[in-house]
Parts: C-alpha cells; sequence; structure tokens
C-alpha cells in the first residue's frame, strides 16, 4: 500500500495543461497533414505543368520541322517522278511509236525490241525496268553522226526515265550507217505483269 500513497492525484491545473498540450499537437498534427497533402498536391499540378509545357514545346518543335521539310514540294516531286514513268505496255508501245515518228523527221528509220533476256530487278519498289534495243538505220543522209547524236538527246528526254545501257555505231570508217542502243525503261509495276 506503500505504492498507493505515492500515487497522487494530480490537481486539476496540470489535468488542464495536459490536456491542453495534446489538444495542441493534435491540432498541429492535423494542420501539418493537410499541409503537406497540399504541398504534394501543388507539387503533383507544378510537375504536369511542366510536362505538359514541355510536350507544347516538342509539338512545336515537330511542326516546325514539318513545315520546314515543305511537304507540299514533296507531293509535287511524287508528282513528277510519277510523271516519269510509263504506266503499261501499251504506253512503252506509243512512247517509242513517237521516237520513231521523231525520227522520221531526221530521216532516220527506227526499229525497238523488248529483251526477253534476263534483267536485275529493280530496287525501287513499285518500278520495273524494261530492257530495250533500239536499232536506228540512215535513210538518206550518208553521214548520220549528227542525226545519230541529236536523236539520242531527244531519247533522254523523251519523257519517261530510261538508262542508257550501251551504243555501238557502225559505219565504214568514214561514214555512220548504223546505230544500236541497249537501254532500260522504267515501268510502274503492275502485279498481273511479268516480262
Amino acid at each position: 500500500m506503500k505504492w498507493l500513497r505515492r500515487l497522487e492525484w494530480p490537481n486539476p491545473q496540470q489535468l488542464k495543461s495536459t490536456g491542453l498540450v495534446v489538444l495542441l499537437i493534435g491540432t498541429l498534427s492535423i494542420v501539418g497533414w493537410v499541409s503537406l497533402d497540399k504541398l504534394f498536391t501543388i507539387q503533383k499540378r507544378q510537375s504536369l505543368t511542366q510536362d505538359t509545357i514541355g510536350f507544347e514545346q516538342q509539338v512545336a518543335e515537330l511542326r516546325s520541322q514539318y513545315l520546314q521539310a515543305r511537304p507540299d514540294a514533296l507531293d509535287a516531286h511524287l508528282q513528277q517522278a510519277e510523271q516519269r514513268l510509263l504506266h503499261n505496255f501499251t504506253h512503252l508501245a506509243q512512247w517509242a511509236q513517237g521516237l520513231q515518228a521523231d525520227g522520221k523527221q531526221r530521216d532516220l528509220l527506227i526499229q525497238y525490241r523488248i529483251l526477253n533476256t534476263d534483267r536485275t530487278a529493280s530496287p525501287i519498289q513499285g518500278v520495273t525496268w524494261v530492257p530495250l534495243e533500239i536499232q536506228v538505220n540512215s535513210q538518206g543522209t550518208p553521214n548520220a553522226y549528227r542525226s545519230y547524236l541529236q536523236f539520242m538527246k531527244a531519247l533522254t528526254r523523251s519523257g519517261p526515265r530510261v538508262d542508257i545501257q550501251h551504243v555501238t555505231v557502225m559505219g565504214d570508217g568514214q561514214q555512220a550507217t548504223h546505230l544500236t542502243i541497249g537501254l532500260s525503261v522504267w515501268m510502274k509495276t503492275n502485279d498481273s505483269v511479268e516480262l
């Protein structure tokens, strides 16, 4: 019972002070917790705002690069390239007939044939190389060097893309009487057409 004597009840002033301190600590804890929550919310919003600004800057940069690339010019270049391709074998025959008509104006007889030999596949998707041989003979001019050169120039400017593989001029050393041109003409690839 000795220990009961030692146990004294605190006076009401001490109880009041202790209760006030506990209440103050509890209130400060709640205020601190709410403040921390608000602080984290503000930081999260700032982070999202910075991410949004960074994203908008990237979009503006991409838009600027896109406009600098001039997409309209790319379409025009693609259309020009497309115009330099033959559409099909009918188009090829029409083009060759135009060359024959041009040759007649220069007093040249022009014959062409499609070669059925093995050819290298085009590395360009959608394009087929059609190998041709063009035979050109002089029709009146004894020395046709000039006419042959003019025809070669007209051939390279005639419309479709052509790659000249070889040129052979025959004659007697004084006159050029025969010209042979081996070339490939660029044509659109048609799935159903094989040479």
